[in-house]
């Protein structure tokens, strides 16, 4: 069997992150062309691998059919920014669904009060219909931006769309966001009052909703 005949494309037997590390290793930050690309990674597709690597910001685009590995540190910066890009990716969309939990509050807080996330970990939580999976998988995956279900215990990094399924929801119009109504923020906030309690003054100050600041003796 020739071994020749039978190699998998490159893209597929490996992901782009190692490809990239290999790359770096083979080349360094010297400039290569697709000639010398093959003669280092057997492949039938060197066009097509190295325009996707370029696309997901691995490699640099020197001059016409001239790459170089992406500098490390300006790829790291490149693929943050990139993510934390796609934190409105869902107002695209062209089915129904609704900011909820803390991305709801802070919508209705006009980004006064945003919390539930960490440096490595920004989660955008949303209702959609139950009905609707089929046709988020598709959205999410063609945007190319990461997404789970609620509950999913996998790990989760960047910004990740947390989807919240339900039979039906209400929505609401806000700053240009579709979100649950402000009643259901200020009882989704008061059941974690302690927390949310910044969020709960503000809505009152705007909106009037009669919050009472309770004091909380530690015991």
């Amino acid at each position: 069997m020739k071994s020749i005949e039978i190699i998998i494309t490159i893209i597929v037997i490996m992901n782009k992150i190692e490809l990239y590390a290999w790359i770096s290793h083979a080349f360094g930050r010297e400039e290569f062309g697709i000639d010398d690309f093959r003669a280092v990674f057997p492949t039938s597709q060197a066009p097509k691998v190295i325009h996707d690597l370029v696309g997901y910001g691995y490699l640099e685009r020197v001059e016409r059919g001239k790459y170089r590995a992406a500098d490390p540190e300006n790829l790291i910066k490149g693929i943050v920014k990139k993510g934390m890009g796609k934190k409105d990716v869902i107002k695209s969309a062209e089915r129904k669904y609704a900011y909820c939990d803390s991305s709801a509050v802070s919508i209705w807080t006009d980004g006064y009060y945003w919390t539930g996330f960490t440096k490595g970990f920004i989660p955008i939580h949303v209702k959609v219909r139950r009905k609707d999976l089929n046709y988020w998988e598709r959205f999410f995956r063609k945007k190319r931006t990461n997404y789970t279900l609620e509950g999913n215990r996998k790990t989760l990094y960047g910004v990740v769309s947390i989807l919240h399924p339900e039979e039906d929801f209400e929505a609401v119009k806000k700053n240009g966001y579709s979100v649950i109504p402000l009643e259901q923020v200020v009882k989704w906030c008061l059941e974690k009052e302690m927390i949310y309690q910044p969020a709960l003054e503000y809505l009152d100050q705007e909106y009037g909703i009669g919050y009472r600041r309770r004091e909380y003796i530690a015991t």
